[in-house]
């Protein structure tokens, strides 16, 4: 019922604070001897943690969809594993969830929330604590992919872009570079710091110098047959992960497609403009976080309801939409792909049908 989901998860977002307080309360409470070595300082960074919770939480609520809750906390057991963090934890934080909320929201609510926490429950002990490499080097350009990432991890930047470039001098393509090393080398950025091999500052400074070394192909990409296709692409809000949307549009572009990069943060309106100033035939928007999904569904109301909106075709993507493959249809988009080549083919097949 897509209402009382719509009423649950606003009850959820309008209460985040009470119930993250309640819940870690609680926890403590009946968990003193595990939280009491953490102090005070501990005690607000697990408040600060059960307010990321709820707002997963209420996004999968909304959308109906458990499985983005259920990933979200199997990706905390993972970074709480190598963290060296109990394991009876994030069980105790879900059981406290369950409670709090049956006790906080009202009963006529909690039907939408209650089996979302419990689908979280169930799946939490078969969650694994390691997760496999995203590259190797017996995939394609799996070689490359490797020694890329070491010399980025190492700090050198341009051992890592000679690489590439050597890699395009001798017959590589743009989208091999993207498909087969950009993207599983931010893949695996994500899963080394995931299990705590790596630091926040390694993982920017590696994404950073990746979008250095992908502009210095601009030129490979711009000097192609042109299609007389239009694209504009997005990350919604405050979103930081902005390097997929960047290759999707590159993507896009090398096949002959114009394209408009806009990048994060910018109005709805704006991007409405953007369509009709360049009559776009399909808007990219790109969303990484569970917590942002609700962002692109407004985004996409926002777009639907002008004239440029009406005609253009809306692919919606990011990690939530690889979670969920029929979310894309929750958030009114016209589909989705799990990468820059999906997302580029199943654009051609829509406007094929259109």
């Amino acid at each position: 019922m897509p209402e009382l989901s719509s009423l649950a998860s606003s009850e959820l977002n309008e209460h985040i604070d009470v119930l993250a307080e309640t819940i870690v309360a609680r926890q403590y409470s009946l968990q003193r001897e595990l939280w009491k070595p953490y102090g005070e300082a501990g005690r607000a960074r697990a408040v600060r943690d059960a307010r990321y919770h709820i707002e997963f939480l209420a996004n999968a609520v909304e959308l109906e969809e458990p499985a983005l809750f259920v990933d979200y906390f199997a990706w905390c057991k993972v970074v709480f594993h190598h963290r060296a963090m109990p394991d009876t934890a994030l069980a105790g934080t879900l059981e406290c969830t369950r409670e709090v909320i049956s006790e906080i929201l009202p009963a006529a609510l909690t039907g939408a929330v209650l089996p979302i926490v419990a689908a979280a429950v169930d799946y939490l002990p078969l969650a694994p604590v390691d997760i496999d490499s995203f590259i190797s080097s017996d995939r394609p350009y799996g070689s490359l992919a490797v020694d890329y990432l070491a010399r980025l991890l190492e700090g050198n930047r341009t051992a890592a872009g000679y690489l590439i470039g050597n890699a395009m001098g001798t017959g590589a393509g743009v989208e091999d570079m993207h498909l087969h090393v950009f993207q599983p080398c931010q893949r695996e950025l994500g899963r080394l710091w995931q299990m705590n091999r790596i630091t926040v500052a390694d993982e920017h400074y590696c994404t950073a110098a990746t979008q250095l070394i992908m502009s210095q192909l601009y030129g490979y990409i711009f000097g192609g047959h042109r299609n007389e296709l239009k694209m504009v692409s997005t990350c919604v809000g405050d979103e930081m992960h902005e390097i997929g949307a960047r290759m999707v549009s590159d993507l896009f572009e090398v096949n002959g497609w114009d394209t408009h990069y806009l990048g994060a943060n910018v109005p709805a309106e704006s991007i409405v403009a953007t369509l009709d100033k360049y009559a776009a035939d399909v808007l990219a928007i790109s969303a990484t976080l569970v917590s942002h999904v609700s962002a692109v569904k407004n985004l996409i109301s926002r777009v639907r309801e002008s004239p440029a909106g009406a005609r253009v075709t809306i692919l919606a993507g990011g990690h939530p939409f690889r979670i969920a493959p029929e979310l894309w249809r929750r958030v009114g988009a016209d589909g989705t792909g799990t990468d820059a080549r999906e997302a580029l083919e199943t654009a051609r097949s829509i406007l094929q049908r259109r």
